[in-house]
């Protein structure tokens, strides 16, 4: 008679096999979840290396373009342009005259810039041993040019509350700036300043400044002749028809 397994026993070993058959298979979940994590890695380096290489190239670019649209002014709204000789008016070491000097100055892109440079600068500090006319911290607050050719000079208030209030110098001070403007800009004829935005009778109480002013070298010295050097007070002077206008 043969031996009789029990059923308990059969089927502990019909387990047994099947774990065996199925620990040696591979295990599809795991491994298509570390070929996601690989491609997402990689895709995600990919997509940086990319924005890496988009962003290096822009900003090149950008810088590029930058540099070459960018220019210097020589003033407010004044572009690089050639410098010429340019005549400015100063007053004269004995303080007796004013001494023209010619000096290099940028000439400007159009007739209101140049008119704006050369009034800047003529208010600037004057070479030694010469004095400037104008008091210090006297500022150019706009320049206007009419289509007669007078051009209306606004000035700061600097130019009257520290002036010396001499008929002289005040007139020193007139004629500096009338004289650069007219002789260095052809388009201009006559001056007339302002102050802080006002139409003003006088600096200091001699010069009438009711009107444009033309220009006058008779106050202008010649350095290199001494017997020259002081200016005439002949009848009629600038000098004296202001005076007479302002009385």
């Amino acid at each position: 008679m043969a031996e009789t397994t029990p059923l308990s026993v059969r089927i502990a070993r019909i387990q047994s096999v099947t774990s065996m058959t199925t620990s040696t298979e591979p295990q599809p979940a795991m491994t298509n979840r570390r070929a996601y994590l690989i491609l997402g890695g990689s895709l995600c380096a990919m997509i940086a290396l990319v924005g890496l290489i988009t962003f290096l190239i822009v900003n090149r670019w950008y810088g590029t373009t930058n540099s070459a649209t960018t220019t210097p002014n020589v003033a407010d709204g004044a572009e690089t342009s050639p410098s010429s000789n340019v005549t400015f008016f100063y007053v004269a070491e004995d303080g007796m005259g004013l001494i023209g000097i010619e000096q290099e100055a940028p000439y400007g892109a159009d007739t209101l810039t140049r008119a704006r440079v050369i009034a800047e600068r003529q208010l600037s500090d004057a070479p030694a041993p010469l004095m400037s006319p104008f008091p210090e911290g006297t500022r150019l607050r706009s320049i206007y040019l009419a289509a007669d050719g007078n051009a209306f000079v606004d000035l700061s208030r600097e130019v009257t509350t520290f002036h010396s209030g001499g008929s002289l110098d005040e007139l020193f001070t007139v004629y500096a700036l009338v004289n650069a403007l007219t002789m260095n800009v052809p388009e201009i004829r006559a001056v007339q300043i302002m102050i802080e935005g006002r139409e003003v009778d006088t600096l200091a109480g001699h010069i009438d400044l009711r009107q444009p002013l033309e220009p006058n070298m008779q106050w202008v010295v010649d350095p290199d002749n001494p017997d020259d050097s002081e200016p005439s007070s002949a009848v009629g002077s600038p000098l004296e028809h202001s005076l007479s206008r302002s009385t």
